[in-house]
């Protein structure tokens, strides 16, 4: 049952999103975020460090496991840096779990087309794995385009055959670029943040539903290494895929727990009804917020257990 909170939060979300929504505005191109200067907590060290030329935030509580990190792919589209919203992601993944919190701050730009920002994650990662990384056992995490781009550079490790995560986390993963997904459809009404106003018949807006992003270029949205929906995932690691059931795209977390599970992945999905996309993320306090990031720092703690 969704709690009264969760559809209070909701109708506000509603409400706040409509003159964007109206207007089919992209909320990761429009909607103003938090870049304060950052003052980590009491007890975490908080750095910078470079990856091969992308800069890649640092967050370690005093009492880290230091045998098990994290990597963390944030969202955003490819408009938004790393944010208060994201440092506040890797607050709750130490506290949680104990871990280092590697964030990847890839360049950010409305101009950018594919591949660029996946290039720079890639590079990246490699780069993390083999100097600061290198005896650590690595947990990723990404979240709506951020674990676009964390499947599809562990696409690319395996091409070469580097070593993968021991496991992923990818929450409302938007990984469908063509965006074909009965969801979309199904929820054009439903969702709070990337709804249709009731007045706008699906027909006619089905384009601006879909959000199909600029950032494809002249790159087909059904290429595997655009939109990693479409690959196989054979010889991947464990797997839990979090989602919201009134997401638009719902359909690229059922489709990636489809395939995974077929290609024999341990995978887990939970889809958290009444709720919306990136809904741990955005409102940590809500009682369906509190079980999903306790379902992550169980995954973890039994990931990092077997190992």
């Amino acid at each position: 049952m969704i709690s009264i909170g969760a559809r209070i939060t909701a109708l506000l979300l509603r409400i706040y999103t409509y003159p964007y929504r109206k207007k089919h505005m992209s909320l990761s191109r429009t909607v103003k975020v938090d870049h304060k200067p950052y003052d980590p907590p009491k007890n975490y060290r908080h750095e910078i460090i470079d990856a091969n030329g992308t800069a890649v935030e640092v967050l370690k509580p005093s009492n880290q496991n230091s045998a098990v990190c994290i990597v963390q792919f944030h969202g955003g589209g490819h408009t938004q840096a790393m944010n208060g919203m994201y440092r506040k992601v890797a607050e709750r993944l130490c506290k949680l779990t104990e871990c280092p919190v590697y964030s990847i701050n890839y360049k950010i730009g409305n101009g950018l087309v594919f591949p660029s920002v996946h290039d720079e994650c890639y590079s990246a990662y490699i780069a993390l794995a083999e100097n600061q990384l290198k005896r650590k056992e690595i947990i990723a995490i990404g979240d709506s385009f951020g674990a676009n781009l964390m499947l599809s550079t562990c696409l690319r490790l395996r091409t070469v055959g580097i070593p993968l995560p021991k496991a992923l986390i990818a929450i409302s993963p938007y990984i469908d670029l063509a965006a074909i997904g009965d969801s979309y459809k199904k929820n054009c009404y439903r969702d709070p943040l990337y709804s249709l106003p009731k007045n706008q018949k699906f027909k006619e807006h089905e384009q601006f539903i879909r959000r199909k992003t600029p950032y494809c270029g002249n790159t087909s949205p059904f290429d595997s290494k655009l939109s990693p929906i479409y690959a196989e995932y054979y010889d991947f690691p464990d797997m839990l895929i979090q989602c919201g059931e009134l997401e638009t795209s719902a359909s690229d977390s059922e489709t990636l727990y489809l395939k995974a599970k077929s290609a024999g992945v341990k995978v887990e999905l939970s889809e958290y009804g009444g709720m919306w996309h990136d809904f741990l993320y955005l409102t940590p306090f809500l009682k369906e917020s509190k079980t999903a990031w306790k379902e992550i720092q169980q995954f973890i703690f039994n990931i990092r257990n077997r190992l």
